[in-house]
């Protein structure tokens, strides 16, 4: 405590020396150069990892852009059926039966759409849960080419379709009661 009250007298004391010495003019107009100069070569220095990043963006963009484009040419091909295959009457069955489910899970995820404005997220997920079943779905494809048509296969690709039919419609009842009740509740909430 001492030393503290010694302190503060010593500043109050001496309060004005402090207060009257101002670094020359110069000194500020040294500093801004300082700065300017410092700022440039950092700017400077940035330019040749830009150029590198912006090349890095640029090849790794190409890249990915070809091996989407080859896996969409390989998918085209692949889903072609061959003439010696497409004679076995199981496999014009399945196809049958992906155009059957095809056009109505089409059917049923239109009738969703109008359901897309009040629950966005369920529809996000629906997107995301469908696009990983699409991928299943096609990996039993190409597990079905190459097992010459194994009816357990085949088996799988339709129950995949039938799955996805029945998620939809039970999304769509879900959401028609919930639209029903609301409104049914809305006319009472208005009235009163």
């Amino acid at each position: 405590m001492m030393k503290k009250d010694k302190l503060e007298q010593f500043v109050s004391d001496n309060a004005e020396g402090f207060n009257s010495l101002e670094p020359p003019a110069r000194a500020w107009e040294s500093i801004e150069k300082e700065l300017s100069v410092t700022k440039l070569t950092t700017v400077r220095r940035l330019w040749p990892y830009a150029w590198k990043v912006a090349a890095a963006i640029l090849i790794f963009t190409s890249a990915w852009l070809l091996n989407d484009y080859t896996d969409q040419k390989k998918l085209s091909s692949d889903s072609s059926v061959s003439p010696s295959v497409a004679a076995s009457p199981v496999l014009s069955e399945l196809s049958d039966a992906e155009a059957y489910y095809t056009s109505q899970i089409s059917n049923k995820q239109a009738e969703l759409s109008t359901f897309a404005r009040q629950h966005p997220e369920i529809i996000e997920d629906l997107k995301k849960e469908f696009k990983e079943m699409d991928k299943n779905n096609e990996l039993l494809k190409k597990d079905l080419a190459e097992s010459n048509a194994d009816e357990k296969v085949i088996e799988a690709i339709i129950l995949s379709y039938r799955v996805k039919l029945e998620i939809l419609d039970q999304l769509l009842t879900e959401l028609r009661k919930s639209k029903e009740g609301y409104s049914k509740q809305k006319p009472l909430e208005t009235n009163l």
